[in-house]
């Protein structure tokens, strides 16, 4: 009887674990290091004149997120680079870049090893919302000092295409898609809520996404999602870019999180994205009749804190 008694309390006790409400927010420590490491895999196929072309793209790199301060619900961080690196399997080759890299004459590489270590500001709300990012400029102050050979166009080509994949709005829109995915209320499991993220990294573009509270276990709550992915209808800023374009893209991305329920950091993340459309490249006196690619992008990434 007492055995059959302590197994009917302990599922009693499981039951109303599962039913009653938990507040999903961030309860991080001031003056504590947050790790989050990144690795995505992409393949992105274009049809130019009837000819297929495939690029194989693996992006890692590792942050760390410094608390400096709390007030009003919002937390302030010192933000920067541990480590980066990019590998691109492209018709012409393979090229590869990485910050741990020795070569002095590999500029992106140089470029990569000398953004890390390099704080700039952030605050998050409580609800993993990003409310500021400041200073995301001295990642690349002075890493072209060391490259007299490179004109002052080619400078501002590198820095640009720098700030599309590592800038503050695509760092923004990076971070929130893992971040912001806390409901605004208590939920339980089963719980439902509709979230919505703005993306910045190389075309604009909007997720409407919908998360559900799936598990909750003693250390961690469980969240799923499925989105939409919709570009905006604007054009790529054209100022430094060699030819005018803009993007036409829609699809679908799907995400399964593990939050750590004592922090609310994330302790891993996975997510798939598959999107297609096509990239037009307006009329110029570079290309007079313009052009428009068909293009398909899969990326399957995996954020994990250690």
């Amino acid at each position: 009887m007492k055995i059959f008694f302590s197994f009917f309390l302990s599922v009693f006790v499981y039951f109303s674990c599962q039913s009653q409400t938990q507040k999903i927010e961030l309860k991080l420590t001031k003056g504590q290091s947050y790790t989050q490491k990144t690795v995505v895999k992409s393949v992105i196929k274009q049809k130019v004149n009837d000819q297929e072309i495939s690029i194989n793209m693996t992006i890692t790199g590792q942050m760390k997120y410094l608390v400096t301060d709390y007030a009003s619900d919002i937390y302030s961080m010192n933000v920067s680079y541990e480590n980066l690196s990019m590998k691109m399997v492209h018709p012409g080759g393979t090229s590869v870049f990485d910050s741990e890299s020795t070569d002095e004459t590999d500029i992106m590489s140089s470029v990569f090893r000398m953004m890390k270590n390099k704080p700039f500001q952030i605050k998050m709300t409580k609800s993993g919302k990003i409310a500021e990012v400041k200073n995301v400029e001295v990642l690349y102050t002075g890493a072209f000092d060391k490259f007299p050979q490179l004109t002052a166009e080619q400078k501002e080509q590198i820095r640009t295409q720098i700030m599309q994949s590592y800038g503050d709005k695509a760092f923004k829109g990076n971070l929130e898609m893992l971040s912001a995915v806390f409901p605004d209320r208590a939920v339980a499991k089963g719980d439902t809520w509709n979230i919505k993220t703005q993306l910045e990294a190389g075309m604009s573009a909007t997720l409407d996404g919908v998360y559900k509270l799936d598990e909750i276990t003693a250390t961690e709550f469980v969240i799923s999602g499925a989105s939409l992915f919709t570009t905006k209808n604007n054009e790529v800023d054209t100022a430094t870019t060699v030819l005018p374009f803009k993007y036409n893209m829609a699809g679908t991305m799907n995400s399964v999180m593990r939050i750590d329920k004592k922090t609310g950091w994330l302790i891993e993340g996975k997510i798939s994205q598959n999107i297609k459309g096509t990239m037009s490249i307006k009329a110029s006196e570079k290309m007079p009749e313009g052009m428009t690619v068909p293009m398909e992008m899969t990326s399957d990434m995996v954020f994990t804190d250690k």
